[in-house]
């Protein structure tokens, strides 16, 4: 705006006629190149934005992994304790069985021992008892025997002094 008037007064008929469609041009290039640029800007910080997601989401898959891989060696840890454990009481167990084994056997051994020691007395008691009978027979003929002497004995006695 000319406000001292000390420049000449503008025609407007030569500036639409003359000046405007070149002001326009270059103002519509000038809007087409801002568009570019816009756009290049735009694709820019759209490109930034996918860099920082990706960023986001690898530190997210990195730390997911992270917790997975300690999860894993926290379960292989308890499996390795599980297996030592396991090994431990199989051990034991063997162990128990080959001691019961081993002490079975030896009861085994002297049950044999004590069953065959039975039969030997309980054969040795029926000869004594077979011994006994004899000799209580015996001794049963024997006082019969006896008592027959005695008793004519008696009788003897008895012719005598009758």
């Amino acid at each position: 705006m000319n406000i001292s008037n000390d420049s000449a007064a503008m025609n407007y008929v030569e500036y639409f006629t003359k000046q405007l469609p070149v002001d326009l041009a270059n103002m519509a290039a000038l809007r087409d190149e801002l568009a570019v640029r816009q756009g290049a800007l735009s694709a820019a910080q759209d490109a930034l934005a996918d860099r920082e997601a990706a960023a986001a989401q690898l530190k997210a898959a990195q730390d997911e992994a992270a917790a997975i891989l300690a999860d894993a060696k926290a379960d292989a840890a308890a499996a390795k304790t599980k297996a030592a454990e396991l090994k431990a009481r199989e051990k034991a167990l063997d162990e128990q069985t080959a001691a019961f084994s081993a002490s079975s056997t030896e009861r085994e051994a002297i049950l044999a021992s004590r069953e065959k020691s039975a039969d030997a007395r309980d054969i040795q008691q029926e000869q004594t008892q077979a011994n006994l009978a004899a000799l209580a027979a015996k001794l049963a003929a024997d006082q019969s025997a006896l008592d027959a002497r005695v008793k004519a004995f008696q009788d003897k006695v008895a012719a005598l002094s009758a």
